[in-house]
């Protein structure tokens, strides 16, 4: 996935890392004294806090993490109005989660629909999807088809070796519980290793490209670090649409770039710094490093399991199926 062998374990870096977080907190973290007495940082509120003023709309204080505004896996839809798009990237989600543990899917729109209907927040969803005009619905159902034929081809079941999770999600307490950093992770594969790198993250969305999306993945990789104290060997964002699967390797500068940010949104939400009030473009979003990820066609890999022969794959690592994600990832 990424073409470099896997690193090693640096428990100074994450203990360092973790301390910059909390000495960057510390100021601050009286001022969460309303509701659960902290305050939840997830990813959205992140982009919504550090976003240009004119798109801003800042959640500060509510206790649990928010929905899922790319149309990931996960698809909670509390306080929003439901549209054809965000129906989609439900039952994409459903669907995704189906591939790659059970490998089948018989009908795409009734087995996702039967997914989310197990979960009682998803039940205002079906209903609003049930009720559609048929001429809607039959264009739903059409599109999903599609990207179900999409998720088939890419994305063969996982042996249970590798450890798949989907929607995993990781919580970190930081400044004495007061601030909590919560990321929800639609796949993730991997057992972690104290030793070395050996978790991949993967985020799925029906949308187009968009810049959040790079910002979401890191944030989920510096969280997955400060929990396992270990960092996850790549974090990923799967468009389901296209087929296209942009992959950040971890490493220092990128779970450095990930805490900065994490810090200058933390207190927004705080309320201890305002975001950029002039109109123009974020002063922290300019500060910020940016760095393309390297882009992957799934189509194009090697779909073998995690005992190929190296000599397959041309590298020193062979290939997962479907997803280069390094060798042993699941040892």
């Amino acid at each position: 996935m990424t073409g470099r062998a896997r690193p090693g374990a640096d428990p100074e870096f994450v203990a360092d890392l973790r301390a910059f977080v909390e000495d960057g907190l510390d100021d601050v973290a009286g001022r969460t004294t309303v509701d659960s007495g902290r305050l939840v940082v997830t990813k959205d509120r992140l982009t919504r806090a550090l976003a240009c003023p004119v798109h801003r709309s800042v959640d500060r204080w509510t206790g649990q993490p928010d929905d899922r505004q790319h149309g990931g896996a996960d698809g909670q839809q509390d306080g929003r109005s439901f549209t054809t798009p965000l129906a989609c990237g439900a039952l994409v989600g459903a669907l995704f989660r189906q591939v790659v543990i059970v490998g089948t899917v018989d009908d795409p729109m009734d087995d996702a629909l039967g997914a989310l209907a197990l979960d009682d927040h998803q039940a205002p969803l079906v209903a609003w999807i049930e009720a559609m005009p048929a001429a809607e619905r039959s264009e739903l159902r059409a599109e999903v088809d599609r990207q179900a034929g999409g998720l088939l081809e890419r994305w063969p079941s996982f042996e249970a070796s590798w450890l798949p999770r989907t929607n995993e999600t990781v919580r970190v307490p930081v400044a004495g519980g007061a601030v909590e950093l919560c990321a929800r992770v639609d796949f993730a594969v991997g057992r972690p290793d104290r030793d070395r790198a050996s978790v991949a993250l993967v985020d799925v969305v029906t949308a187009s490209r968009r810049p959040e999306h790079r910002d979401g993945r890191r944030f989920d990789a510096l969280v997955e670090t400060l929990r396992s104290h270990v960092p996850p060997f790549a974090a990923a964002t799967y468009y389901s649409r296209t087929g296209e699967l942009d992959v950040d390797p971890v490493d220092h500068e990128l779970l450095i770039e990930a805490a900065r940010r994490t810090l200058a949104g933390a207190r927004v939400l705080l309320g201890a710094v305002q975001s950029a009030s002039d109109g123009s473009s974020c002063a922290v979003c300019r500060a910020l490093l940016r760095r393309p990820p390297v882009v992957v066609a799934l189509d194009t890999v090697d779909p073998v399991g995690p005992d190929a022969d190296p000599a397959r794959t041309g590298g020193p690592d062979p290939v997962a199926p479907v997803v280069a994600f390094p060798e042993g990832v699941a040892a």
